[in-house]
């Protein structure tokens, strides 16, 4: 498809865009964390060293967790950037069709394969099952970067011409590699700090074993937010040169959301080397929100000569907008209700 020939403007949304758009940056973030902590969980408990491999164990016991709800958080961004960007996120996964009808078995299997990790992470040849697992998770983070690549660059659908059964893969773009690397470095170091903070508690309290888990989750929470910035670095530079300008001051709100990342994930790897594992998570939190940001200001800079959400026509439905925000208030209470039940009940010193 010619970028000449025009994409379908979108549907009439029940609210202004700047509410999906507010609630898709949010649960994105939040779905990110997950996401990191699950991928980066599963590829420490692959690398940990050490005899007992105490730490490979301890993250066993939440790998699966991690997936269920890295699944379960990454359904509401999906629903609203498909409110907001529908007809370029379903093209693009039509047009990958193979690949992203496949992610959602890749995804099963990885759970279903963390599950066996879980009953044999100290037991010989456990380290197979977590790397066929984290090789899944790789995949599925692919198969994501591939559909997101390919959802803002229409000017290469008229690949399909040539490959119409949903086979088509956008590895070509310069973005497609620093993007994934800048993923997979962030997911060693949230995974890294997940481990760190999973065992703060217990390591305070004088539990050699949690405290020796906290040094490990910290060094590669350091190394890794290093190297993430490095191939971040290598992602900025891979992007256009009109939309890279934007964020080298072309636009003020592009350069500033830019640099607070910057400064924030600067501040996370000082916090780190610091030893200060709660001001490092929730510095850590702020940088990816911050970093979402930048990536949805990428995404409309791609978009800008064909589409902006700010032309989507509304078409007001209060009733279904409050009944549903009604709903995300209940549930976010329920969950938090159950987190500290869970933790009351939980026996003292299991980790």
């Amino acid at each position: 498809m010619s970028p000449a020939m025009p994409v379908p403007p979108g549907s009439a949304i029940a609210a202004p865009w700047g509410v999906f758009e507010l609630l898709l940056l949010v649960a994105f973030a939040a779905h990110l964390l997950a996401m990191n902590a699950a991928l980066g969980g599963t590829l420490l408990a692959l690398f940990t060293p050490g005899p007992d491999r105490g730490a490979a164990g301890f993250l066993a016991r939440r790998l699966p967790t991690s997936v269920a709800v890295t699944v379960n958080l990454g359904v509401p961004p999906l629903l609203f950037a498909s409110v907001l960007y529908g007809q370029y996120l379903y093209t693009a996964a039509i047009l990958s069709a193979v690949a992203w009808l496949s992610l959602f078995m890749v995804v099963m299997l990885a759970y279903a394969l963390l599950y066996v990790f879980q009953s044999r992470a100290l037991q010989a040849g456990s380290g197979l099952i977590a790397a066929v697992a984290a090789m899944l998770l790789l995949a599925a983070s692919l198969i994501l970067v591939n559909v997101s690549t390919l959802s803002v660059r229409p000017d290469v659908w008229k690949a399909y011409f040539g490959q119409p059964g949903g086979t088509i893969l956008n590895v070509g773009d310069p973005t497609f590699v620093p993007r994934w690397l800048h993923f997979v470095a962030a997911s060693l170091a949230v995974g890294g700090l997940f481990l760190a903070l999973a065992g703060r508690k217990a390591a305070a309290a004088g539990d050699a074993a949690a405290a020796a888990r906290l040094r490990l989750g910290l060094g590669w929470f350091t190394w890794a937010t290093a190297a993430q910035m490095l191939v971040g670095l290598w992602f900025l530079a891979s992007l256009p040169r009109d939309v890279m300008d934007l964020f080298l001051g072309g636009d003020r709100l592009a350069a500033t959301v830019f640099f607070l990342a910057l400064i924030l994930a600067g501040a996370a790897l000082y916090m780190g080397f610091r030893r200060a594992v709660g001001v490092a998570s929730a510095l850590t939190a702020a940088t990816v929100l911050s970093m979402v940001v930048v990536r949805d200001l990428v995404r409309r800079a791609y978009l800008a000569p064909h589409f902006s959400p700010e032309s989507l026509p509304v078409a007001a439905q209060v009733g279904p907008l409050l009944m549903f925000l009604a709903s995300v208030a209940f549930s976010g209470a329920a969950i938090v209700w159950v987190v500290r039940v869970y933790n009351t009940a939980r026996p003292a010193g299991r980790g």
